[in-house]
């Protein structure tokens, strides 16, 4: 199992891992899905994209399909010049139509992107086809698993002592445990995913919904990596499950949570995050009097795209979420480790022991040459 109170956070690097698009490409697909058909005058017609064009008319209807097109046109447009599509979103947070079209198309391309992932049931047949195939436990959720199990007798326990905070909307990480957990301990899917309902998993962004328990699909609930063809609402799933920076903020109850998961923890761990102010202000504690003296714990992250040379900016912003004063920073500062070039697969390979839970037991021989093992108690797992 991991060290006790381990907060993991998880970017778009993590996923990109799996076979997700990130960063850029993510974008260009939504600019893509976003584009229209011009005619001759210019005027804006429908989507090039069957399924937008198909939701348009639906949500929108003749009479208004002209905002929605302007909307998409100004995603398209303008999609480039923000650093990722919530960004953009939050710029036009007074635009009601590309609110509502830029979170249509967040949960259609993540849905997609959900289908391709290394660990959707379609393409780990395709690896069984292909011994030299790249799959879902060659990464880092496999190294993450292996650990979240190790020493765990009863699965009803697994995962009861860290939390995640992941600012990605695909449901990777809750679908592989499921599959791992049931497969480990010999259970039910339905047991598994039970279990992993209990782990605290935060989406501060939201998600595509639910994962299903016995198949069971309804409001708020939606199978992993769905076809876009399915009888799905997906303006529903869009508006209800995909959040923005903006309606984050209006969540005091889940910035709660991401606060005492960042305060609490003994051991903080970033995976592919890539350390963007809007995200770094939803993690920061430093200022909150409620939190107090807040204690020492080493830190760990990936640097995989990151150059070396913006180390000191780095570990600055990793420290300001935690300590105010630089005489904290100095002292902390040494306990913050960037693996720079490193994956998150790679971070685990490095740092596999220092994320394992340490416990110390001895054998003591009793009556008529038994052996008992016995467990020393400590306060410290360093």
């Amino acid at each position: 199992m991991f060290r006790n109170q381990t907060t993991f956070v998880i970017g778009a690097g993590a996923s990109a891992e799996f076979g997700l698009p990130v960063g850029w490409e993510l974008a260009k697909r939504i600019k893509n899905r976003a584009t229209c058909i011009v005619d001759g005058l210019g005027r804006l017609v429908r989507p090039v994209d069957d399924v937008v064009s198909r939701l348009v008319e639906q949500h929108y209807g003749h009479r208004d399909a002209k905002n929605a097109l302007e909307a998409l046109r100004a995603i398209n447009a303008g999609i480039r010049t923000a650093v990722s599509i919530d960004a953009f979103i939050d710029r036009f947070k007074r635009n009601e139509d590309v609110v509502t079209l830029g979170k249509l198309l967040i949960a259609l391309e993540i849905a997609v992107a959900e289908r391709g992932s290394l660990m959707h049931p379609e393409q780990i047949v395709l690896q069984s086809l292909n011994s030299n195939s790249a799959t879902a436990d060659d990464t880092w959720i496999g190294s993450f698993a292996r650990i979240l199990m190790d020493g765990v007798g009863d699965p009803s326990e697994v995962g009861q002592n860290i939390s995640i905070i992941c600012f990605n909307y695909d449901r990777c990480i809750e679908h592989y445990l499921t599959e791992a957990i049931s497969a480990a301990y010999d259970i039910e899917s339905d047991y598994a995913a039970e279990i992993v309902n209990t782990i605290e998993i935060i989406h501060p962004y939201g998600t595509l919904g639910s994962l299903p328990i016995s198949r069971r699909l309804g409001r708020g609930i939606l199978q992993f990596g769905p076809e876009l063809e399915d009888d799905v609402d997906w303006m529903d799933i869009a508006d209800k499950n995909i959040k923005t920076y903006t309606q984050q903020q209006h969540d005091p109850a889940m910035v709660e949570k991401i606060h005492a998961a960042i305060a609490d923890c003994n051991m903080l761990v970033f995976l592919g995050f890539g350390f963007n102010n809007q995200n770094l202000d939803l993690l920061r504690v430093s200022p909150i009097a409620k939190y107090g003296e807040i204690a020492a714990r080493n830190i760990y992250s990936t640097g995989y795209g990151i150059a070396q040379q913006v180390n000191g900016t780095i570990k600055r912003r990793v420290l300001h979420l935690l300590w105010d004063t630089g005489i904290e920073h100095d002292e902390n500062r040494g306990r913050v480790q960037i693996e720079y070039g490193q994956t998150c697969a790679a971070l685990f390979q490095t740092h596999n022991m220092n994320f394992s839970s340490f416990s110390r037991s001895f054998f003591l021989e009793e009556a008529e040459g038994s052996l008992r093992r016995v467990s020393v108690s400590s306060n410290s797992e360093d």
